[in-house]
């Protein structure tokens, strides 16, 4: 975790302003002196080029802060700088020339010299009080609600810049304002603070912000962590307690007798909510907010003494080890699996025929609201306007490509293209490599970040370069942090898209198009990352050694690769029963395509996999019978082997004449059909004439068909030609299997 160095809120050459003994005016002082020359002044224009990205306003509005007190001004030129450098905040004018009005007559009337003199809510009701005397009306909700959204963060970041308490004390958590908050370099969710101003009970939130701040200090959460944490032990815990009136950090007067009925009502108030609230809460999210809140009292039961002095609320101490097992793994549920993604087995592949339908859908997305685009939506043809967002439609493109998570690409550098020695665009054939991507791997730390790519991915990355210089208005030479910022509330590109914003538009073009695959299934854009498992899984189906892979996707370890590799056999199954199977007495097998799989284990057993097809003996067994595999009824084929068993017919044949004649020029006498050895080479020969017959009279029409079982014993001797049929029916799930 690292510190990024922010616009200085102490001034080398004056006093601290979080010194509790300077006067206001010297504190502003301070404050101020941190703040460049340019920023302390007393009018702020829109035509100013600086100012301009700053007050959202006229072209010709104007903020006159000439009758403020000097602190006043001087706080408030801080501010300015610090909305500036953040790079995410824009100041409404019109709102602040009226707080600046009502700021000057509470100085001149009550001797007021900075704008903490008050808290928010008296400061809204004397702005009111200034509306009404000039007007003679009572404001709107939205008048101020808009006069709430412009002064409520200039108050917290004042508090913050004045206070002498630790960063974690305070109500609001913003990195941007406060330099102590411990942060990576590149953070996804860099721009929103965290909040506890609503969190109720107070010893919750004050409970929270301990537990959060630790988790932060040490480096075991990101920013991007506590947020979730906070999300999810505040929609547990905060409607929970205010509707079973629980006042108390330990939940329950006796925690040995009584604890453990707290917690299952717990669980079963969350799993009730969404048949009682409008907006329903999936199993998913309940099962991660369960999660949070043990996480949450497990941690405060083993620094209870530490929580207690911190907070100031020895309530705490009364946390006893029962705390650390709220709940049993079985009843919180699955919230560590990975959610089963939109395709018939869960593992997100995506064939080329719908990925390629895909790409020609995704344009919609980039068209100007003003064009339309002639598509098929439910099976007619439709002019659709576009969404006049070009950004999302290469941050898709590039998912696809590359295989990066959202995150990933919408945090790439401006300039990510680095040339590899040897490598170049002009003149190479079609996917070959030619360059190299650096990307912000925000996930896995010390995972690659950089991978091979194509010329098509430097197209598509020099496209979004040219664009955002021109909606940025930049110089040739000139580059933003990020290659995809924000489209909202960064009038300097400083800060990059969240994935929220972007998967938002992609769903835009799933309600309008409602594109599915060849089984009806929906094809979701918002589901981008299945665009990862299709990258993953073609490049092993390509035959890419499991170290290559590993290192392009970015994985730490081996085992992160194993869910691909399961995407892998979920594929090879498809193709492996989408052929009829025939066995060794060249009928098809009656046994159900999953309980065939099930034998043959192609995910865990390739050692079943034979040259001239496959053995179904199950994974547990092991084969004592040597080569003699046609004349057994654990052996299975299909027509793409059909060359190699022709092949050893054929070969198989002529070592039978050939042995016949050294037996008879040896002993004087032919061999004998019921020779040990002979016998073993008629049965094998038997049983390839039937393989070769059976899949010589399948038809060429490429219509997958069902396996099917027989006894599988007739190339055996002494049995009769004619086959007795034994269908094995589906065996019922076992417990543990999906």
């Amino acid at each position: 975790m690292s510190r990024r160095p922010q616009l200085r809120t102490v001034g080398t050459e004056l006093a601290n302003p979080r010194d509790e003994r300077l006067s206001p005016a010297e504190r502003a002082a301070a404050l101020a002196g941190g703040v460049p020359v340019s920023f302390r002044v007393d009018l702020y224009t829109v035509a100013d080029p600086v100012f301009g990205k700053i007050l959202v306003g006229p072209p010709d509005g104007r903020l006159d802060t000439s009758g403020l007190p000097e602190p006043m001004r001087q706080e408030l030129a801080w501010w300015v700088a610090t909305c500036h450098e953040a790079g995410c905040r824009r100041m409404s004018l019109w709102a602040w020339r009226a707080w600046a009005q009502t700021a000057g007559a509470l100085a001149e009337a009550q001797g007021f010299q900075s704008f903490t003199d008050q808290e928010l809510g008296p400061w809204l009701r004397s702005c009111s009080q200034e509306f009404y005397s000039r007007r003679h009306r009572v404001p709107t909700p939205d008048w101020r609600q808009d006069m709430r959204n412009a002064l409520e963060p200039f108050l917290a970041a004042l508090g913050v810049a004045y206070s002498p308490a630790e960063w974690w004390h305070h109500d609001t958590w913003d990195p941007l304002i406060d330099s102590r908050i411990p942060r990576r370099p590149h953070e996804p969710r860099l721009g929103q603070p965290i909040r506890f101003t609503t969190l109720k009970p107070a010893w919750l939130a004050e409970g929270l912000k301990f537990y959060l701040h630790m988790r932060l200090e040490t480096g075991y959460w990101t920013w991007s962590s506590a947020h979730l944490h906070r999300r999810w032990v505040d929609a547990a815990l905060a409607e929970f307690l205010a509707e079973r009136d629980i006042g108390h950090p330990a939940l329950c007067a006796k925690p040995e007798s009584e604890l453990r009925g707290v917690a299952l009502d717990l669980a079963s108030f969350l799993r009730s909510l969404p048949g009682r609230r409008v907006q329903t809460r999936d199993p998913e999210t309940i099962s991660r907010c369960l999660e949070a809140v043990a996480a949450f009292y497990a941690f405060m039961a083993d620094y209870k003494d530490e929580a207690a002095a911190a907070t100031g609320d020895r309530r705490w101490l009364r946390l006893t080890s029962a705390h650390c097992r709220l709940w049993r793994p079985e009843e919180i549920g699955r919230a560590g699996r990975r959610r089963a993604l939109p395709d018939a087995d869960g593992s997100g592949y995506i064939a080329d025929a719908d990925l390629s339908k895909m790409f020609s859908y995704i344009e919609l997305v980039g068209l100007g609201r003003d064009q339309t685009m002639a598509v098929t939506v439910g099976g007619e043809r439709a002019e659709l306007a576009g969404l006049g967002d070009p950004s999302a439609v290469r941050a898709w493109i590039l998912q696809a490509l590359t295989g990066r998570r959202a995150s990933e690409i919408l945090m790439i550098d401006f300039e990510p293209i680095e040339d590899v020695p040897g490598l170049s665009p002009d003149g190479a054939p079609d996917g070959a490599m030619v360059a190299r991507l650096r990307y912000r791997q925000t996930k896995i730390a010390g995972a690659p970040e950089t991978i091979l790519i194509g010329a098509d991915v430097v197209e598509v990355v020099r496209e979004q370069q040219a664009w955002v210089r021109e909606r940025y208005g930049l110089a040739e030479g000139e580059r933003l942090p990020y290659l995809f910022p924000a489209l909202i509330s960064n009038p300097r590109g400083l800060r990059p898209r969240t994935a929220v914003s972007y998967l938002a538009r992609l769903g835009q073009l799933d309600r309008l198009v409602r594109l599915t695959d060849g089984r009806g299934r929906p094809l979701a854009f918002s589901k981008s990352h299945r665009l990862r498992h299709t990258k993953a899984t073609t490049l092993l189906n390509l035959g890419a050694p499991i170290h290559v892979v590993q290192r392009y996707m970015g994985h730490g370890s081996p085992a992160m690769l194993m869910h691909y590799a399961q995407t892998l056999a979920t594929t090879a199954e498809r193709e492996f029963l989408a052929l009829a199977k025939v066995n060794r007495d060249g009928r098809e097998i009656a046994m159900d395509r999953q309980d065939l799989l099930d034998l043959v284990g192609l995910d865990r057993r390739t050692d079943r996999i034979l040259p001239n097809g496959y053995c179904l003996l199950p994974p547990t067994k092991s084969c004592e019978k040597g080569n003699a595999c046609h004349t057994c009824d654990r052996f299975a084929t299909d027509c793409s082997y059909l060359p190699e068993i022709r092949r050893q017919l054929s070969e198989t044949e002529a070592l039978i004449e050939a042995r016949k004649q050294q037996y008879l020029e040896r002993y004087g006498q032919p061999m004998s059909n019921d020779n040990v050895w002979l016998s073993q080479r008629l049965a094998e020969i038997q049983a390839m004439r039937r393989e070769v017959k059976a899949l010589e009279a399948q038809p060429d029409d490429g219509v997958p068909r069902n396996a099917v079982r027989g006894a599988g014993v007739l190339a055996r001797p002494g049995y009769g030609a004619e086959p007795v049929e034994v269908t094995f029916k589906r065996r019922p799930p076992q417990k543990g299997r999906k």
